[in-house]
Formats: structure tokens, C-alpha cells, sequence
């Protein structure tokens, strides 16, 4: 996680700002998707139950619209004067009562079922009818013998009554003369007839339920649940229904019936998720506007701050032209021209206070240069040197030589870089004197490659150092032989001078330092400020010490050859 967060930091900004972008536009879109679903969810499942019910519906009004038919078929026959005259007849002779069996009861019981195809028999049991005449006309007594005969209550309206497991269905009205029960009106119809158009609304998904109004089920069909117990209340196997189902349901004007029409919630899901598929490729178009616009959008906005980084980045590397320019009021358009602003002002300073310096010193130094006579310094020291010879001071005339050769090779003409050759002579020189002036107690060895010499080095850029390895190094050694070794060669493309002495030495933390401390006179502060103004801090001095070892210097500077470009670099 945390190096995830530090690649984070480190991304560039445009990346940053695409992945906001992304993530700003992908957030919304996921919302409302997630939104859209369920509320397509909810339009989905309100829709299905709406239609359910709507066919529901017209099923259940097609069947009503039949039993409402027999029903009053039967309310027909019940009160027809004919039906009437023959239960109320109780003393008619054979002839009689089969003309009036087969001119009146066989038409006005058997035309129906011309008309009607879901009724097999129009049945009238009556108490007067001594012999069964054919199926229609039946004596009472034999009603007590008929599959609904038990399920009929005392009610003189028509009773709906239903055998489920042998699918018989049956329409029964009592007829009743002065008061008490004279005979039956059986209607027997066709069980899948009457229920055809319930059946065909089932499907593999969907089942239909029908119960009569004392909670019997009178129909079921659907392929969804395990059949039902006919004897067990409707009411049980509902409950399993609801479980798993969508159920909507309605109850007949007719007869008390009530009609049940489901579907497992699981299909109405599938419903839900086909939409949803639907939308996917709108989806997908959707996120692939979002990646492809996102980029984008983050190289337009960040455009400004690349350039400027950019820019800045070449004036960290020396450049100090500004290339960037924006007209933008925005933040990235101030913060453009507030740099520009503040390289111009960088540039007038430079101009006004650094090289104006630099000039103010070089006039300086001629000036110190022109005091410093070369004629009449060199002449004074011919003279003195000429007494000594004359008085026989050999040690005098060696000294004045030296400080003769010391102040020439030093002053160069007023030249900045001197050869290595002529920084030998020098460093020659201030060693004879300090020979004399050290009587002699310490030893130099000296290491010189010969292809180097005519290689070019700032001057005066060995006295400090000598002078702190003879102060600080062989004058406090008080035991054993004190040498000071000075080597000159190549390595690639620099020269390589290292002074080095076996004195007492010190602490590598307080070597370190040296080049920091700022004493009061020249020293190898500013030595190392030197080399690393002229050639970069790559060129700073190494200086390496151990307490009693003794200490070394090791300066570096580009040859000849390299010297322009370490200088262009740092410029």
C-alpha cells in the first residue's frame, strides 16, 4: 500500500488528472447504472404484475362470461312453466306423462347442449319421477348416489361444485314447491372446457390457481411447483407460492371463485437482467467516451504546466532562456507569466549585480597587479641577490632566487591558468624558501609525469595547500622523519594533483571540513570555491586523514581539452 501511494505521489500530474477525470466521470455513470437498474427493476416487476393481471383478468371474465351463461340456463329452467308442470304433476297416466317427457322435458333440457359444447347433461331429478327417462330426468332418490350430492348445501341458488382430482364439474340449483325440496337441476359440464381458456395462460413460467370460495382448489396448472393436495386448504399451498412467486389474483362476481396467476420472481429477474444486457453495449460506449475523453482532456489542461516544467528543468540545467509564453487568465496563464517575470528580473540582477562584480574585481586585481611592479620587484631582488653573492651569503642568494622565481611564476604576466610546468616552478620556489625558513627539517619527494606539463591549471592553486600540510601537519610532528610527497599526472581526462605529508594528521570528519572553514587569508576554502566555480562540484577537492598517518590532497582539473565544455556546463 505504500509503495502504491508513493508511485501515486510521483506520477506526473497529467496522469493524476486523468485518473480524477476517470474516476470523477465513472463514479456518476456507475450510480446511474446501479440507480437505473433498480429502478428498471422496479418498472420491470410493476409491469409484469400489471400484465399478469390485465390477462388475468380477461380470463377470469371469459369464464365468468360462461358461468354467468349456465347460470342463468339454469335460472332459466328453473322457473319455466314446463319444468314447473312436470314436478308439480303427481297423478298423470303412463301416456301422458311420456308425451310430456318427450314433447316438452327432451327439447327443453337437450337443445342446450346443441348450443353449449362444455355441457354433457342437463339433469332435473324430481320426486314424481318414478322411472329414469333417459339421462335427463331422473328420480330423487337416485340424487343421493351423485359425486356432489354431499358438497350441496340447503341454498336454493345455483351451487358450483367441483370433483378436482376426477375433473368433474357440476352446476346445481334445488327447486322447491311450497316450501319444502321437490327436485334438482343438475347442469354437468365439460371440467376442461370450462377452465380452457385458464389453461392456456399457463406456460412453463407461468402457473394458474383456482379456489372456490370455501378455500377448496377447484383448478391448478403450471409446471413451476410440485402439485397440490385437492384435499388441503387453498390457503397452505399459497403460502408457497408467495414464497417463490409473484402472484396476482381476483375473485368471480359469479360464483365466489378466486383466481390466482403467478410467476417465480426468478424469471421476472431474468426479464430484468435481459434489459439490463440490452444496455451494456451503451455502457461500454459510454466508459470507452470516458477513457478516450479523459486523457485527452488532462493533456489539454496540463499542456501550460508541462511546457513550464520543462522549461524550468533547462534553466536548472544553465539555460536561462524562457521559452514558454501562455495568454491564459487562468492560474496556469499567472503562474506562466509570473515566471517569465521572474526570469527577466533573475537576468537584470545578474546582469547588475554578478557581473558587475565579477568586472569590479578583475578591475581590482589589475590594479593590485599594476602596484606590484614585475620590473621593479624583479631588479630589487637582482640586487639583493647580487650583495649576497658579493658578500658571500650563498644562503641569501638562494633564498632571493627563489622568491624571485616564486613572484614570477606566480604573477604569470597576469594571466588566470599557467601550465603544470610553470606550477612547479612556483610551487618549487615557495618550497626552497620554506626549506630555509624550516632549516631544512623535512624532505619533498616529488612524482612528475612528464605528458602533463604543458596542461593548463588556474595558478595559485597549490600554495594554500602546501601551506596547511607544513603548518598543520609536519611542524606539529615532533618524532621520526617528516616528507612531503607532490605528484602531477593524468587519469583520463584530468590531472591529478595530490599533496600528501606524514604528519600527525586528524579526524576524516575534521578533513572534511576544511574546505568549509573560511580562515582569514587564502586558504583551502577557497581553493575548493575556486575549482568548483570554474569546473563544477563534481571537481571539489578529496581530502583523506588519519591520526598519526598523515594527510592527503587530491585535486582534480579537466584537461585542455575539457576544459571549455566543464566551463560552458557551469556558465
Amino acid at each position: 500500500m505504500k509503495n502504491l501511494l508513493l508511485k501515486i505521489k510521483n506520477m506526473k500530474y497529467r496522469y493524476k488528472l486523468t485518473i480524477i477525470l476517470v474516476v470523477a466521470s465513472l463514479v456518476p455513470m456507475l450510480v446511474l447504472a446501479m440507480y437505473s437498474y433498480v429502478r428498471m427493476s422496479h418498472l420491470v416487476r410493476e409491469n409484469e404484475v400489471e400484465d399478469m393481471a390485465s390477462i388475468l383478468n380477461q380470463t377470469c371474465n371469459s369464464i365468468d362470461g360462461e358461468v354467468q351463461v349456465y347460470t342463468s340456463l339454469i335460472n332459466y329452467l328453473t322457473y319455466s312453466p314446463d319444468i314447473t308442470d312436470l314436478i308439480a304433476d303427481q297423478h298423470m297416466d303412463v301416456y301422458d306423462t311420456y308425451k310430456l317427457y318427450t314433447q316438452v322435458a327432451d327439447p327443453l333440457l337437450g337443445v342446450p347442449k346443441s348450443y353449449h359444447d362444455a355441457i354433457f347433461q342437463i339433469q332435473l331429478y324430481a320426486d314424481n319421477i318414478q322411472v329414469q327417462h333417459d339421462y335427463t330426468l331422473i328420480p330423487l332418490k337416485n340424487a343421493a348416489k351423485e359425486w356432489w350430492f354431499d358438497r350441496m348445501d340447503d341454498s336454493v341458488t345455483v351451487q358450483w361444485i367441483v370433483d378436482e382430482e376426477n375433473k368433474k364439474l357440476a352446476a346445481v340449483r334445488r327447486i322447491q314447491q311450497d316450501g319444502s325440496a321437490a327436485a334438482l337441476l343438475c347442469l354437468v359440464l365439460d371440467y376442461d372446457k370450462v377452465f380452457q381458456s385458464f389453461q392456456n395462460i399457463a406456460s412453463e413460467d407461468v402457473g394458474g390457481l383456482v379456489a372456490d370460495s370455501g378455500g377448496r382448489i377447484v383448478f391448478h396448472s403450471d409446471t413451476l411447483l410440485s402439485e397440490p393436495d385437492f384435499t388441503v386448504n387453498a390457503k397452505a399451498f399459497l403460502e408457497e407460492i408467495r414464497k417463490k412467486c409473484v402472484c396476482v389474483s381476483r375473485e368471480s362476481q359469479e360464483n365466489g371463485w378466486i383466481y390466482y396467476l403467478y410467476r417465480q420472481k426468478a424469471d421476472i429477474t431474468t426479464s430484468v437482467s435481459e434489459v439490463l444486457v440490452s444496455e451494456i453495449p451503451l455502457v461500454i460506449l459510454c466508459l470507452f467516451i470516458i477513457l478516450l475523453l479523459g486523457p485527452a482532456l488532462s493533456k489539454v489542461l496540463t499542456r501550460g504546466i508541462e511546457q513550464l516544467t520543462e522549461n524550468m528543468n533547462q534553466v536548472n540545467q544553465g539555460s536561462r532562456e524562457v521559452t514558454v509564453d501562455s495568454d491564459s487568465g487562468d492560474e496556469i496563464g499567472i503562474l506562466i507569466r509570473s515566471f517569465r517575470r521572474m526570469m527577466n528580473e533573475i537576468d537584470r540582477l545578474i546582469k547588475e549585480v554578478y557581473e558587475n562584480k565579477i568586472a569590479l574585481k578583475e578591475f581590482e586585481l589589475k590594479a593590485l597587479q599594476a602596484q606590484i611592479n614585475p620590473h621593479f620587484l624583479y631588479n630589487s631582488l637582482s640586487i639583493i641577490n647580487w650583495m649576497a653573492i658579493r658578500s658571500d651569503q650563498k644562503e641569501i642568494s638562494k633564498v632571493t632566487l627563489a622568491l624571485s622565481t616564486f613572484y614570477r611564476t606566480a604573477l604569470s604576466r597576469g594571466e588566470d591558468m599557467v601550465t603544470v610546468e610553470n606550477c612547479i616552478k612556483n610551487i618549487e620556489a615557495y618550497l626552497e624558501i620554506q626549506l630555509v625558513m624550516h632549516d631544512h627539517d623535512f624532505q619533498v619527494e616529488w612524482n612528475i609525469d612528464p605528458e602533463i606539463k604543458s596542461e593548463k591549471v588556474p595558478k595559485l592553486l597549490l600554495q594554500p595547500v602546501v601551506e596547511n600540510a607544513l603548518e598543520h601537519g609536519l611542524d606539529l610532528k615532533e618524532e621520526g622523519e617528516k616528507v612531503l610527497k607532490l605528484s602531477f599526472a593524468g587519469e583520463g581526462e584530468n590531472v591529478l594533483i595530490i599533496v600528501e605529508d606524514n604528519g600527525l594528521g586528524m579526524e576524516q570528519e575534521k578533513a572534511e571540513s576544511l574546505v568549509t572553514y573560511q580562515t582569514k587569508g587564502y586558504g583551502l576554502k577557497n581553493v575548493n570555491d575556486r575549482i568548483c566555480l570554474l569546473y563544477g562540484e563534481e571537481f571539489a577537492i578529496r581530502i583523506s586523514s588519519s591520526v598519526g598517518k598523515g594527510t592527503r590532497v587530491e585535486i582534480r582539473t579537466p584537461k585542455e581539452g575539457s576544459i571549455n565544455d566543464k566551463t560552458n556546463q557551469v556558465l
